[in-house]
């Protein structure tokens, strides 16, 4: 291997830094390589969804991007005569961030890369991935560095260096899609008279949508649709002027410009995420509309999805088939976002007036429901993922409550210890294992299953005194969870792997947890 590195991620996107932290806090060794000699300057992605900032609580994160960040808690659709419709994320997104925070990617970057360096990983900037071979039990990898090669093994390769993904080119991995016809216009700027700073506003334009989304520091980003397809490189601030005062009644004044860029939005995604020892990951496995900011999201659950799993199997203390589940479980969620942003991106630019006259009077039909505004938002959110037909997932007592085996886990107050101080159910997710869930009273005392007894597994009682001494806070745990007795065991990512009757717990529990996280013997 290559020192005590086993692992090779290719790119330091937000993508790359996540696993890369992952993997050290499991104290597993890997190199980080992006071949560009520095960090990007520019803001490109700046939406973080409630279930992204759900994954940097459980990496033990959240506070530095909300310190640096700026929540947008209100999104206003308008049309050319009349508002549209409105979603509220602050009452449809059932989180503790009930919010799309607007971070630039450039500032999440060096957030991240901090983190990972508290760590022990430091970006190797100016590498360069030339060529890798699979081999049974290795990769064999050429490095650039500058003008010297190097020619170094490793255990498993990731794949997280974007589009033109040198990683599934070497795999010969297909890339298979298409190109939109339109152009498209960002700018970072100022924004005169705008009075909320977290409304996010929408103008569907006879033109083109145009969009403005709150940035830190009082700034906005701008979005146009349809932009001059003869305009290339950076945008002037007259440029964007002209096209705001064509497509918005009153347009406000713009000013204080310091990032434009023109770009064609694509729908792509790899035919496979895995082929032996490497895997794809973010936009090296799926690129797609940036309607909806769910681009970088979708790469950071990615590798939140996939490091336990490597980093368990590494340290021989999970099987390796758990390793097939990624692409299982990540590929079909990928594949619906595309289905998702492309029909969001279709509808925001639909030709010819009778089609946008019936976009714009249905969307207004619509958009005031309230399951129509919750669907809305819990998508754009992240928090409606689940992944129960995963291959690793078992349902046992299926209908017994909210939660099923596969589902998110919502963070929700556990008990109230002495003193008053209330303990959350993602506390007990802070050392990145996965956690045994006891409700009701039958399992007391614990099981002595060898197997068992490896798992840390909390006793809590909905409504009464808790076996820990702790009691109940709210009917919040019942409501999701319920009151019956039962076991729910915890993933590290915070999903759900197994439910059953507490009955069934020592018949048929040991034999999934010897089979994915804990070798027998």
């Amino acid at each position: 291997m290559s020192g005590s590195a086993k692992v090779l991620i290719v790119g330091a996107g937000p993508t790359g830094l996540v696993m890369a932290h992952e993997l050290a806090r499991d104290g597993v060794g890997c190199r980080l390589i992006d071949k560009e000699g520095a960090r990007s300057p520019h803001s490109k992605a700046i939406a973080i969804h409630a279930r992204t900032l759900e994954t940097f609580q459980l990496m033990g994160i959240v506070d530095d991007f909300r310190a640096a960040g700026q929540p947008i808690g209100t999104m206003r659709m308008l049309g050319e005569n009349n508002e549209i419709g409105h979603v509220d994320f602050r009452s449809t997104i059932h989180s503790r961030y009930p919010f799309v925070l607007s971070v630039p990617q450039n500032r999440t970057e060096q957030i991240l890369e901090n983190r990972a360096a508290q760590h022990g990983v430091h970006v190797e900037r100016g590498t360069e991935l030339t060529r890798l071979e699979p081999r049974d039990h290795a990769v064999l990898t050429s490095l650039r560095i500058g003008d010297r090669e190097e020619v170094a093994e490793f255990e498993w390769v990731l794949g997280c260096d974007g589009a033109h993904s040198m990683v599934r080119q070497e795999l010969g991995i297909d890339f298979a899609g298409s190109t939109y016809p339109e152009h498209f216009l960002l700018a970072d700027l100022r924004v005169a008279g705008f009075v909320d700073p977290e409304e996010a506003r929408v103008w569907l334009a006879r033109d083109g949508a145009v969009a403005m989304f709150p940035m830190p520091e009082s700034r906005w980003r701008l979005v146009v649709a349809d932009a001059p397809s003869g305009w290339a490189g950076e945008p002037t601030l007259r440029q964007c002027q002209e096209l705001v005062d064509a497509r918005i009644p009153g347009a406000p004044a713009l000013s204080d410009m310091d990032w434009s860029a023109m770009f064609r939005i694509h729908r792509r995604e790899a035919a496979r995420f895995r082929r032996n020892r490497c895997f794809l990951l973010g936009d090296a496995a799926h690129i797609h509309s940036p309607v909806g900011g769910q681009g970088m999201n979708m790469g950071i659950q990615d590798a939140f999805n996939l490091a336990w799993k490597l980093s368990g199997v590494i340290r021989d203390d999970a099987d390796p088939i758990l390793l097939d589940s990624y692409e299982a479980e990540r590929k079909p969620i990928d594949e619906a976002v595309i289905r998702q942003t492309d029909r969001a991106t279709r509808l925001l630019a639909p030709h010819g007036a009778l089609i946008r006259f019936a976009r714009d009077h249905l969307m207004s039909l619509f958009a005031g429901l309230a399951i129509v505004q919750r669907r809305v938002g819990r998508a754009l959110a992240g928090t409606a993922v689940n992944y129960r037909n995963s291959p690793i997932v078992e349902e046992h007592a299926e209908g017994l409550a909210e939660v099923a085996a596969g589902d998110r886990v919502p963070d929700v107050p556990l008990a109230r210890a002495n003193g008053g101080s209330v303990l959350q159910l993602y506390d007990l997710l802070a050392e990145h294992q996965p956690v045994l869930l006891d409700i009701g009273d039958a399992l007391q005392p614990w099981p002595t299953d060898p197997l068992l007894r490896n798992i840390p597994h909390h006793h809590i009682a909905p409504h009464g005194s808790g076996y820990d001494g702790l009691v109940d806070c709210s009917g919040e745990f019942a409501a999701h969870f319920g009151s019956a007795p039962a076991a729910y065991l915890i993933r590290p990512d915070g999903y759900v792997g197994f439910h059953c009757r507490d009955r069934d717990v020592t018949t048929i529990l040991p034999g999934y947890v010897s089979r994915y996280f804990f070798q027998a013997g």
